[in-house]
């Protein structure tokens, strides 16, 4: 029995590896972004100071970013990542924060604009960033707190370092 199972693993691992994997996600928008980045939030909640990252991760198979936030004795933390569908070609992303939060998202591109979905946290966000130029993102946030209420907050960030191209 211990042979069999043995068996089966390693018939399992030839299989997995003997698929190509996908090609590298091809998509402008974010290759533009990949760097680090700095600026600042403003919401009804208060005004933080943040530092972005963004980067590719397993292969250019998914976008990673990275977000730190300060603001007083605060520090906010989150990653996302996010991929396209194969098949659909949809962007959708996986979220965690350093409250234990988890959200997910949905994403599209218009022209230099970045229109990001989330859900998962208290209500539902958009965040709305446009690209002025190559080295600054202006943006909008909207989100439903429990009550219903809608509350909005806006963003801004500059290039720091340019990601060197591999």
């Amino acid at each position: 029995m211990k042979n069999l199972w043995f068996l089966v693993l390693l018939l399992t691992s030839v299989a997995a590896f003997a698929q190509a994997p996908p090609a590298p996600i091809q998509e402008a928008m974010w290759e533009s972004l990949v760097g680090k980045w700095e600026g600042w939030t403003e919401s009804p909640m208060g005004k933080s100071t943040d530092e972005v990252e963004f980067e590719w991760e397993l292969q250019k198979q998914f976008f990673k970013t990275k977000v730190e936030a300060k603001s007083g004795d605060m520090n906010f933390k989150i990653v996302g990542y996010s991929t396209t569908d194969q098949k659909t070609g949809k962007i959708s992303g996986h979220w965690f924060d350093s409250m234990r939060g988890v959200y997910t998202s949905t994403e599209t591109h218009e022209g230099n604009k970045i229109i990001l979905h989330i859900e998962g946290g208290p209500g539902p966000e958009e965040r709305i960033y446009e690209k002025v130029g190559n080295d600054k993102l202006v943006g909008t946030i909207k989100f439903v707190t429990p009550d219903g209420k809608t509350l909005e907050g806006r963003s801004e960030l500059v290039r720091k370092v340019k990601a060197a191209k591999k």
